[in-house]
């Protein structure tokens, strides 16, 4: 008989099992608590109630969020958020803006109270000022303290009134693997002109990052710009294939792997977005099983599961050169803790 249990389990069932790990010292203070993909994977449940159960613990003062960084335990007797001071403040601040306890005018906190309520020094909490003055949440005037600003819109309004137009186009060449069109185009200011225009197959590509913290990388040949570098497993989208399942089928054929749980998608790009129509998803595997031998013989040289804190050393070195790789991968280091 199939067993659904684990299928109905809610949000406060998933809060009450995190709290007793983090009881039991699973998770201590300081430690990042897993993805929200990976406890998703865990408990065979949806986003949205992943994320009640994190909320949950949080207003119980068990984990806190840092900004740009994830949700980590809390000193259990202080309930304060782990990370560099500055960051607790800065925190802090932000929720109460967000949360519309401090409104846009409002006078924030001078440096002296929030010396007080922190226990921090001066400095401290220049810097808390600083990152929320950097965001656009804040702004400072001389001899009057700071205060709050309307949180920065930078969400499409639908002005099109710049929009280069296209009156025409005409296939210049066609193949599976590429289209070149020439289009008639028309400039805001009047001007118009042939313009061309290729089409590309969209791609799927997949960062799979293990338990201790490497991601699986390709060393290969690319013969149209002759260069050697480090890639990640990935390749066209079928017509009519959903792009994650793109991902996953090329995680098997390139490297033998298998993701274990759900792939998170971090973006869909184009990387060449003026004259190349070419899009670009790119996933990320946190946990992948061995499941079979690469059916894939001529994607690459060699393989290596390469430590994060090693990468930018090879993106300096000029050995990371495709765009999808150097987006999963600034995507990794700048969501995943490094040790």
């Amino acid at each position: 008989m199939r067993d659904t249990a684990r299928k109905r389990i809610g949000y406060r069932q998933i809060a009450e099992k995190l709290h007793a790990r983090i009881a039991a010292g699973d998770y201590k203070p300081g430690d990042v608590l897993p993805s929200e993909a990976k406890l998703m994977a865990e408990f065979s449940v949806a986003r949205d109630t992943i994320r009640r159960a994190l909320d949950q613990l949080e207003s119980e003062g068990m984990v806190a969020s840092v900004h740009g960084r994830g949700r980590f335990v809390t000193e259990k007797t202080g309930g304060k958020s782990v990370g560099a001071k500055y960051e607790q403040v800065t925190e802090a601040l932000r929720n109460r803006i967000q949360q519309g306890q401090l409104k846009p005018g409002d006078a924030l906190p001078s440096e002296a109270e929030v010396c007080t309520e922190f226990d921090v020094s001066r400095t401290t909490a220049r810097k808390a000022f600083a990152e929320l003055e950097r965001d656009g949440l804040a702004v400072s005037d001389p001899g009057k303290g700071r205060t709050v600003t309307s949180p920065p819109d930078f969400h499409d309004d639908g002005d099109r009134s710049t929009a280069w137009l296209v009156h025409g186009e005409t296939p210049i060449y066609e193949n599976y693997w590429v289209t070149v069109t020439k289009a008639d185009i028309q400039t805001p200011d009047g001007e118009r002109f042939d313009h061309h225009k290729v089409y590309l197959p969209p791609a799927a590509m997949t960062a799979m990052l293990d338990d201790q913290g490497r991601v699986f990388m390709m060393w290969r040949h690319r013969f149209v710009s002759d260069t050697w570098n480090w890639e990640l497993p990935g390749g066209v989208v079928d017509d009519g294939e959903d792009p994650a399942a793109t991902a996953a089928r090329e995680i098997l054929e390139e490297t033998g792997f298998r993701p274990t749980g759900e792939l998170e998608h971090v973006v869909s790009f184009e990387p060449m977005i003026g004259t190349v129509k070419s899009p670009h998803h790119v996933f990320v595997a946190r946990g992948v099983e061995k499941v079979a031998e690469p059916t894939e013989v001529n994607e690459s040289q060699r393989t290596a599961w390469i430590p994060l804190r090693q990468i930018p050393e090879l993106v300096a070195r000029g050995e990371v050169a495709n765009s999808g790789a150097l987006v999963a991968l600034f995507y990794l280091l700048s969501t995943s803790p490094q040790s």
